[in-house]
């Protein structure tokens, strides 16, 4: 029982991409919640408590099946079309049939700094010498990216990250990281990573006490924390475009 548990917590953490590809031209969520099929954690799971279980077929696939969440008509939107789904019936009467479920409280680390809270007194430099403070950050928003080398996820999301910068150019963006300037090189660069990079400081890191990467932060012009995500998700990162989009004013 421990063992199954550890491994459905491990599949389902937040920033884990759930998505296992596709066959006969036919897609294969891992993921069933509230009859919809997800490739990626909908945002209602983090932090709640709800029943898992792990449904296996006859050839030996599986699907995990999460029930006691309610969705938004938003988190919907992200779900796989039923007509897209490899098997969908099949494991919607499957999911009918089970009887069997755990458990699940999903954790999620308590931040220093919270949305409603202002940033602190701050002074950090980027790789291209730029000095950024509390002070010449207010009156534009600022966008505060926090990853580390070792985090795939935060690495996948680098490119679509760039494309806010296009969509709100009147904002600073920094991404933040405790790894040194040689060490994430390489990946900035293949990556294209356009956001002012602060690394080897862990000044704003410990501040907003970020224990689990990628975690995004949205501040108003007055430096107020409007929007704090832990994780990644394509619905994650449209909330925070959308965020972005209203401390700036820029519309859609």
């Amino acid at each position: 029982m421990r063992k199954r548990l550890l491994l459905i917590m491990g599949l389902l953490c937040g920033f884990v991409l759930l998505s296992w590809g596709q066959s006969d031209g036919k897609k294969e969520p891992k993921l069933l919640v509230d009859g919809c099929f997800f490739t990626e954690s909908p945002s209602e799971l983090q932090g709640a408590t709800y029943q898992m279980s792990i449904l296996k077929s006859d050839d030996g696939r599986t699907m995990m099946l999460v029930t006691g969440i309610k969705l938004s008509e938003e988190s919907k939107k992200y779900a796989v079309p039923l007509l897209e789904v490899k098997d969908a019936n099949y494991w919607l009467e499957k999911a009918k049939e089970n009887k069997e479920f755990l458990s699940i409280s999903d954790y999620v680390p308590k931040m220093a700094l919270n949305e409603g809270e202002r940033i602190k007194p701050f002074s950090v430099q980027a790789t291209d010498g730029t000095r950024w403070t509390d002070g010449n950050t207010q009156g534009r928003p600022l966008v505060l990216n926090f990853w580390y080398t070792g985090c795939g996820p935060c690495i996948r999301e680098m490119p679509e990250l760039n494309g806010w910068m296009d969509a709100c150019p009147d904002v600073n963006y920094l991404a933040v990281t405790w790894n040194t300037p040689e060490q994430i090189q390489k990946i900035v660069e293949r990556r294209g990573f356009r956001f002012h990079q602060v690394a080897g400081d862990s000044a704003l890191w410990n501040m907003f006490g970020v224990q689990q990467t990628p975690t995004t932060v949205v501040l108003d012009k007055q430096g107020v924390v409007r929007k704090l995500v832990i994780g990644t998700s394509q619905q994650k990162r449209d909330e925070l475009l959308e965020a972005i989009r209203q401390v700036s004013g820029e519309k859609q």
